[in-house]
């Protein structure tokens, strides 16, 4: 079935139930223009929003001191752990590490850590600390390439804490000024850069570690807080513009409807919904001819054919089966429009009828002939029965009989 005669089997339904299409038609659009309604135009809420974890680090601080002399306490040997206190003559060494390390879905970076012993003398002011000196030596760097998530980067450092007690006191003494409290830190600088989640990242981390050096004893204090969070912005509830994007599909659905209904409408006004009596039978005959297009070949007649005895035949399936029961062909005649098997001393016909609206009269001669007709044969008292719409075989063509 061809394309041409489906959209008329379409037009053809939808003018036998125009009143029910144009029902549904109508509830569509309403519904989903009220639905429209209150996706839209409803009071706008303003987008909320939330904050996620993207990924983050871990910086694990620890510091430790090795028992170096003898005493009634501890072992020469015994090394103390994140102690309150620590004492100097007899673990005079202080020894601490960072283990550093992030937490991501996947990643690929580059940790470098710098240790830095730094002294100072500040005092404070009423704009925060004010600095009057300060003093940085380098206590070791340490760096770890294609660190990939939850692996660990691991620094260390070791300072003598009487030396550097003393050492404080006479760069102050070397100014000829003790303005200032002096102060004494260890300093860790992190540095991160590569790409987590497949994003490029460059992120660094300092954390400080004060030294308190009193009479014979010394203490470290930790930072209260480590590590680094990502954090991403997410909506978590919708706003005007996302109900405008949630509704597109139920706008299109209201066009579409709005439109089928006027051109349905306008098609019913003009008389152009259903097809034509025309134009049924000029598909239908196209789809018969397409259909019987194997028995069928174009070609002209021998002027001889014409003085045959000639049989009209109802329907152009009926010709090919006269074709079929002959052996023959059925000509398609050019410049004609006609279909004729020709088997020995008689000629079979068929002639489609055209359409009223599209038939144009044939001129008639003064003899009372259709211009070029030229008797089949039977007595003019008993015409055939389509001798009126059927133009009969002339001696303008020659061909071989098939």
């Amino acid at each position: 079935m061809n394309t041409t005669k489906l959209q008329l089997q379409a037009r053809q339904l939808l003018a036998d139930w125009f009143l029910p299409v144009v029902i549904l038609l109508l509830i569509v659009a309403a519904v989903s223009g009220f639905a429209v309604y209150t996706a839209v135009a409803t009071p706008a809420e303003a987008t909320e929003y939330d904050t996620i974890e993207s990924w983050s680090t871990t910086a694990d601080l620890s510091h430790s001191a090795t028992v170096t002399e003898p005493n009634d306490v501890y072992s020469v040997g015994q090394q103390l752990e994140d102690q309150p206190r620590y004492y100097t003559e007899v673990m005079p060494v202080l020894e601490g590490e960072i283990q550093y390390s992030y937490g991501a879905a996947g990643g690929d970076v580059a940790v470098e850590t710098e240790i830095t012993q730094l002294t100072r003398a500040v005092e404070d002011g009423s704009d925060g600390d004010v600095v009057y000196w300060r003093d940085e030596q380098p206590l070791g760097t340490e760096q770890t390439d294609g660190l990939s998530a939850d692996d660990t980067h691991t620094d260390s450092f070791a300072v003598d804490v009487a030396s550097m007690d003393q050492q404080a006191i006479e760069t102050a003494e070397s100014l000829g000024s003790t303005a200032g409290t002096l102060e004494t830190l260890i300093v860790v600088d992190v540095r991160m850069e590569g790409t987590i989640d497949g994003e490029p990242v460059e992120h660094t981390e300092q954390y400080e570690l004060p030294v308190e050096v009193t009479s014979g004893t010394y203490t470290v204090d930790l930072p209260s807080e480590t590590g680094y969070v990502e954090q991403q912005t997410v909506a978590v509830s919708a706003g005007w513009s996302d109900r405008v994007g949630d509704a597109i599909g139920v706008i299109l659905l209201l066009v579409l409807s709005v439109g089928s209904l006027g051109g349905l409408v306008a098609a019913k006004h003009h008389d152009s919904l259903a097809p034509s009596a025309a134009a049924r039978q000029a598909v239908e005959a196209k789809s018969e001819r397409e259909a019987l297009d194997e028995w069928i070949s174009r070609g002209v007649l021998p002027s001889s054919v014409a003085e045959r005895p000639r049989v009209e035949v109802a329907s152009l399936t009926e010709l090919v089966d006269v074709a079929i029961d002959c052996n023959r062909r059925v000509i398609d005649r050019e410049g004609a429009d006609e279909y004729v098997v020709v088997d020995d001393n008689v000629v079979y016909g068929f002639a489609p009828e055209i359409p009223a609206q599209t038939a144009v009269e044939p001129p008639v001669d003064q003899g009372g002939h259709e211009d070029g007709a030229v008797p089949t044969g039977t007595d003019d008292s008993e015409p055939t029965a389509k001798t009126e719409t059927t133009q009969p075989i002339d001696d303008r063509t020659a061909a071989d009989e098939s």
